[in-house]
C-alpha cells in the first residue's frame, strides 16, 4: 500500500484541493516516489489504497478522492472528520 509521506501544495495552500503533488513510499519508510494529484486520484477511484503517514507522530490516515464545488479533482484525509489534519500536516517539499 502507497503512504504519503510529503505534500507540495499551491498557494495559499490551506485546503486539501492546493495539493498539487505527493511523495509516497509503498512502506512506512523508505524510498520516495511523486506522483501528481491527478495520479493519486485516479489510483484511489480505481482501487489502490493510499494512507498518510507522519514520521513524526506515526498517525495515520486513509486517503480519499474528492471534487471540488469548482470542479477540481483532489485528495483528502477525514480520518477524525476534519480534513486539513492530516495531508496538510505533512512535511513539505
Amino acid at each position: 500500500m502507497p503512504f504519503i509521506r510529503q505534500v507540495r501544495v499551491a498557494e495559499p495552500g490551506t485546503h486539501a484541493e492546493h495539493v498539487v503533488e505527493v511523495r509516497y513510499s509503498t512502506l512506512t519508510t523508505g524510498r520516495l516516489r511523486s506522483a501528481s494529484r491527478e495520479q493519486v486520484y485516479d489510483a484511489v477511484r480505481a482501487g489502490t489504497r493510499f494512507r498518510t503517514v507522519d514520521e513524526v507522530t506515526h498517525n495515520q490516515a486513509d486517503v480519499v478522492a474528492r471534487v471540488s464545488t469548482r470542479g477540481t479533482r483532489y485528495v483528502a484525509t477525514v480520518a477524525n472528520g476534519r480534513e486539513t489534519d492530516n495531508i496538510l500536516h505533512l512535511p513539505r517539499y
